[in-house]
């Protein structure tokens, strides 16, 4: 990275300049490359967060990818490097600049939020580095997982088929946006986007559905496939079903899926294309739930 090549050379004329000064010893020379990386402040890391929080500049993915390229030009050593590299591999995703994004979430480290990952597991495919983009997944699997595992909440099941894992999901309390009660997400053991079945009461379709028929069905629940770059209703369900019914459906359907995942990168070849609803295909904890 640019940022890395400006560090080294700044290091090397440091030890050349040493040297030429008859500066030998470890301790001398390990002082020197410490003043080398200590060239900015935590003065240079607020102005890059002024930058990208000033009202008066457009915040587009140019702007945001000049003022934080700069930053990590110049302060390569400072700790909020692998924060600028993921929202520089975010710009540059948006600017359809694949290579440049997936050499900046490279640099990122670990991620914790979901669309950065999806970001960077996108970004990764456009550039043609396959085995990062699906180890990436799979690092925010394990991560999204663990993190459902401990909330009191939500239960959990993983179940193994031949061709990927299906995690069944029952929430205790409805997401108050979505409505959503229960989901299945599929993942490929190789390589593959996940998918995912839901069971949820819709607010604002049970409304549309409403104001169409007249009639309030409280019981009713609609079933949901997410695909990375599509999205179909299954069905709409009236009758309640025992968790076992379903579950057993929705592991037929997601076993289907396993045997033939979606790998590609999206309809257009002049950006790097983000799956379709993020929070769908990977649900988190319900908003309602406390």
């Amino acid at each position: 990275m640019g940022g890395q090549k400006l560090f080294n050379r700044r290091v090397r004329r440091y030890i050349s300049a040493a040297i030429a000064a008859g500066v030998t010893s470890f301790v001398a020379m390990n002082a020197l490359y410490k003043a080398a990386a200590q060239t900015c402040n935590l003065q240079d890391a607020m102005n890059w967060q002024l930058a990208l929080n000033d009202s008066t500049a457009e915040q587009s993915p140019e702007y945001v990818s000049e003022v934080t390229e700069t930053f990590l030009d110049t302060c390569p050593e400072r700790p909020e490097f692998f924060e600028a590299s993921r929202i520089a591999g975010i710009a540059a995703a948006d600017m359809g600049n694949a290579q440049t994004a997936a050499q900046h979430f490279q640099n990122a480290g670990p991620m914790m939020d979901r669309l950065s990952n999806f970001y960077a597991v996108s970004s990764f495919l456009a550039a043609g580095d396959a085995k990062s983009a699906w180890r990436q997944r799979d690092r925010y699997i394990e991560a999204w997982r663990a993190r459902l595992e401990r909330h009191p909440h939500v239960s959990v099941n993983a179940l193994p088929t031949t061709d990927g894992m299906i995690y069944q999901l029952y929430f205790g309390e409805l997401d108050k946006n979505t409505g959503m009660q229960a989901a299945w997400v599929a993942v490929p053991f190789g390589p593959g986007w996940p998918a995912t079945l839901t069971f949820s009461r819709d607010r604002m379709r049970l409304a549309f559905r409403k104001a169409r028929t007249g009639r309030d069905e409280p019981d009713m629940r609609y079933v949901d496939l997410y695909r990375c770059f599509a999205r179909r209703t299954l069905g709409q369900i009236t009758t309640k079903l025992t968790r076992n019914e379903f579950d057993v459906a929705a592991q037929a359907s997601l076993t289907a899926y396993l045997a033939n995942p979606d790998r590609g990168v999206g309809p257009s070849k002049d950006r790097v294309e983000v799956c379709f609803s993020p929070a769908r295909l990977l649900p988190g904890v319900p908003k309602g739930a406390s």
